[in-house]
């Protein structure tokens, strides 16, 4: 698996453009996805032109959730890849998903765990508010759960890993813990400490106080930022 940071809060190279989003390429064995799309057209473009990732390969597109950061490069996205299927969660079709039809995508609203390709799934949109999907995807070492922002929280991890009846190998994406009270933070690295994911990059909106701690009890972090190119 193959994944390919292209959109974050932060760079990790001076060619890239820095803006509060998330976008992130991931290939799994032959099938490209898109979970988010950053949060406009010109810093998706920009960044995925200086990486050189293949949007135009895109087989499916992933909204974690309906804040603009998230789904905003959707027009570049219609470009590249025109009449992808676009999964967007419950409860967003009749504003997102009227948005993505009338650009010439096809948006597909998710009410439930959802196969769609093999060990590659949707969980069940959680509300947080809003409500927000994960991608999860089988791999041999246990489940990657790539989350858009967690505004439903941790526990949601623990609720994938038990529904999937797999244990979590690797979290990838926001935390919404940036300006977390310190005893929310506290329980989120609880909860992590018990899962013991073998791989944890915080992207987005995680904040460096979940970071610092997550090193501190000993669990395998690695600093993400647009730029990040990983197989694991």
């Amino acid at each position: 698996m193959k994944i390919t940071v292209i959109s974050d809060d932060k760079v990790l190279r001076k060619d890239l453009i820095a803006k509060h989003s998330l976008s992130v390429l991931v290939q799994h064995e032959f099938t490209y996805v898109l979970f988010d799309m950053g949060v406009d057209e010109r810093v998706l473009e920009h960044n995925a032109r200086v990486l050189e990732v293949p949007l135009d390969l895109v087989d499916y597109v992933i909204v974690s959730h309906e804040h603009t950061p998230h789904y905003g490069g959707y027009k570049y996205i219609s470009q590249e890849a025109p009449f992808t299927d676009v999964y967007i969660p419950y409860g967003s079709m009749e504003s997102l998903g009227r948005l993505l039809l009338a650009s010439g995508l096809k948006p597909r609203e998710v009410v439930k765990w959802t196969s769609i390709e093999k060990d590659v799934y949707l969980a069940t949109p959680y509300y947080g508010p809003p409500y927000e999907q994960f991608l999860v995807i089988r791999h041999e070492g246990g489940l990657v759960v790539f989350s858009g922002c967690l505004h439903p929280g941790v526990e949601v991890i623990r609720d994938i890993v038990n529904k999937a009846q797999s244990k979590i190998y690797a979290v990838i994406g926001g935390f919404h813990l940036k300006n977390a009270p310190l005893e929310v933070v506290e329980g989120a690295i609880s909860t992590l400490r018990e899962l013991k994911p073998e791989l944890i990059i915080p992207l987005h909106c995680s904040g460096e106080a979940f970071v610092d701690k997550l090193e501190k009890i000993g669990l395998y972090v690695i600093t993400g930022g647009a730029g990040l190119v990983l197989e694991i």
